[in-house]
């Protein structure tokens, strides 16, 4: 593997980073897409929200499986290799030793991670094994502040400090990019918590191919698709803008490069 994009959820790397992965592949790029919390829990935290959340998602009696079975053909769709690390859950399904719900509702999962979650403090200690370190890791950037991408966000960094030699890129998280401060808050927080790092903008110019297969891909998430948008077709039209807009008129899609 040449390429490792880290992402939170099954579909985070895909919605953010799916022309790249396209172009990638097409030029014989070897990519991985690690999903981090792709665990199926063994029992539902009983809050509204996930019941709120799982009759949005329609996604039967076992939506993470349902999500699983999406991202797979979403990735292989791009040509790229779908990996699992499934110890871990969704943060909105993760519980204190109690059984209360560690992210409640909408709100706590755009907050602070929660000091008792496990996940927050022993996912970003993990290393890699020395057949799995790739030349590139793409990681979230925090966009948007969801508690997991902040999680993946530190582990990337870390793995930065372990393996100095490898390329870390941040990727801006779609859709959470359509807010217009998004982008800049999350770079405020990394600059505040690692005043060292220092990154640079970079752009991935994208043609037809890789816009379309982009478009295609997000849309085997048929699971997820009304959390964003009323349905394919606005997706299509809202994802072909924000790829003009990220590029200045021009498709693209950015990342911050650890310099």
């Amino acid at each position: 593997m040449t390429h490792l994009f880290l992402s939170p959820h099954f579909d985070d790397a895909v919605l953010s980073c799916g022309a790249t992965i396209h172009k990638l592949t097409a030029n014989g790029e070897k990519v991985e897409v690690r999903t981090v919390m792709a665990g199926t829990p063994p029992r539902l935290p009983d809050t509204p929200f996930i019941h709120e959340l799982h009759t949005r998602w329609q996604g039967g009696p076992n939506p993470v499986q349902t999500r699983t079975q999406e991202d797979a053909t979403a990735v292989q769709q791009l040509g790229a290799h779908a990996g699992r690390m499934v110890n871990w859950f969704d943060c909105v399904y993760r519980m204190t030793r109690s059984g209360e719900a560690l992210y409640p509702d909408e709100a706590s999962i755009f907050g602070a991670v929660n000091p008792a979650d496990m996940t927050g403090i022993l996912v970003p200690t993990i290393v890699l094994s020395v057949h799995e370190i790739p030349r590139f890791i793409y990681a979230p950037l925090g966009a948007g502040h969801h508690v997991d991408h902040q999680i993946v966000r530190d582990w990337a960094i870390n793995l930065k400090q372990y393996y100095p030699w490898v390329a870390l890129k941040f990727y801006e998280e779609y859709p959470y990019t359509q807010d217009p401060q998004a982008v800049d808050n999350a770079l405020s927080i990394i600059q505040k918590a690692y005043p060292a790092l220092r990154l640079k903008l970079e752009l991935v110019a994208l043609d037809e191919a890789d816009i379309q297969g982009k478009i295609e891909s997000i849309a085997c998430y048929t699971s997820q698709i009304t959390t964003f948008w009323p349905d394919t077709q606005q997706m299509e039209s809202a994802t072909r803008q924000s790829l003009a807009t990220a590029g200045g008129g021009t498709p693209a899609e950015r990342y911050w490069v650890v310099s």
